[in-house]
Order: structure tokens, then sequence, then C-alpha cells
């Protein structure tokens, strides 16, 4: 398995990034933030796809 840019070691543990809570839905920010209550998955996988999409044009906007 590849390294992240910037990682050095090959040991890892990654989580998912969404959980279910009391029959709720939440999805975690790599910040440690926290995004939810979503009605039911679907929602929040749209959710979460409409975040990394703005983190990412947030992030390319700053490179630039």
């Amino acid at each position: 398995m590849d390294n992240r840019a910037g990682e050095t070691s090959t040991t890892h543990f990654r989580t998912e990034r969404y959980f279910c809570s009391n029959g709720e839905w939440y999805f975690l920010t790599r910040g440690g933030g926290q995004q939810g209550p979503y009605i039911n998955k679907e929602e929040m996988e749209a959710e979460l796809l409409l975040y990394l999409r703005e983190q990412s044009m947030v992030s390319s906007a700053i490179s630039n």
C-alpha cells in the first residue's frame, strides 16, 4: 500500500468517515469535526461527497 503524501510510516489505521448513532447518520471531517445528523445513509453519503468536493475546491484555490 502506498503512503499518503507526507507520510513516512507504513503502518496507519484508518477508520470509516461515517457512522450511525441512534438511527441518525454522521460523517467525520479530517479536522476532527462531525457533520450531521442525516436521516439516512444515502443523504449522508450525498452530503459527504458535496463536502469533499467543496474542500477540494478550497484547497485548489489556496494553492493557486
